[in-house]
């Protein structure tokens, strides 16, 4: 016989619910495989939400005093196969951050399902932090990547309601290996928005999202590809595109079918959006 799980034991962080009475994970509803280690390491970390564990802490709680096992190998392994489940990144943590010397922090604010709120609060401040190539041979990148970053500050300020950082302000603004809580608290905004941009076989293909730093919620992303050629030439117009979509998030509208004026940092006259749509797009 199936008993229903009580809202205490359901825990929500982000897109993922951890059902603790089932011992299951699901994202969007749908079942995330875990292997038994990586489950116990997750229920303790959220179970310390917010603090860092220890390694020889997480020893303690995920294997018993009498248990002979090549701690660190197993440990590393449980980690790696975490963050595989939730598409984490040890580099660009969302989830599960890496403490140098200490051990192990999850990142997202938590909530049990009875503990809810109804609504959630919208953002008031976001910071694009600047676009970053992945790999690259061309050494105009950082010229290309700066330009598609002030381009998309400089739209998303004027078309929103939203406080957007400076580009000035974020141009030097070192987030690797740095959780979105931890860049929202540096800069003091509640949302980022991190672009990457990867060079492969003459295509540019550039990633976007936006991540609620209160909880490490995927609010919306995009990827946009390119031709190389195309994308250098014409790096205002992918800006515009990103910024279009960001911009209806951001204000909780439906797309209109009337093309808006944005700011353009060129010399000639601004762009409207989806003016020059790009030859392969799609948003998630």
């Amino acid at each position: 016989m199936h008993f229903p799980s009580s809202p205490d034991s359901v825990i929500c962080f982000g897109i993922f619910e951890l059902n603790l009475d089932a011992r299951e994970l699901r994202k969007r509803g749908l079942q995330v495989k875990l292997t038994q280690q990586a489950f116990r390491l997750l229920a303790a970390l959220i179970e310390n939400a917010g603090e860092v564990l220890t390694r020889d802490e997480l020893r303690k709680k995920l294997w018993p005093a009498n248990t002979y096992v090549d701690f660190e190998h197993s440990l590393n392994k449980a980690i790696h196969s975490l963050r595989e489940a939730l598409g984490d990144s040890a580099i660009n943590p969302r989830f599960i951050e890496t403490v140098p010397g200490q051990g192990y922090r999850f990142v997202p604010v938590v909530e049990r399902r009875g503990e809810i709120r109804i609504e959630k609060k919208k953002l008031e401040s976001i910071a694009v932090l600047p676009f970053t190539f992945v790999s690259t041979q061309h050494e105009e990148s950082s010229f290309i990547a700066g330009q598609l970053t002030a381009t998309v500050i400089n739209i998303l300020s004027h078309e929103s309601k939203v406080r957007v950082l400076a580009y000035n302000t974020v141009r030097h603004y070192k987030a690797e290996g740095k959780s979105p809580a931890t860049i929202a608290t540096e800069l003091g905004v509640n949302g980022v928005l991190v672009g990457e941009i990867l060079q492969r076989n003459g295509d540019a293909l550039i990633h976007v999202e936006l991540i609620d730093a209160s909880d490490g919620a995927h609010l919306c992303g995009m990827q946009l590809k390119r031709s190389w050629a195309e994308f250098s030439g014409e790096t205002e117009h992918v800006a515009i595109e990103v910024s279009n979509r960001i911009v209806q998030l951001l204000e909780g509208r439906a797309q209109s079918n009337r093309p808006r004026k944005h700011p353009s940092i060129g010399n000639g006259p601004p762009m409207p959006i989806g003016a020059r749509p790009l030859s392969k797009a799609w948003a998630f």
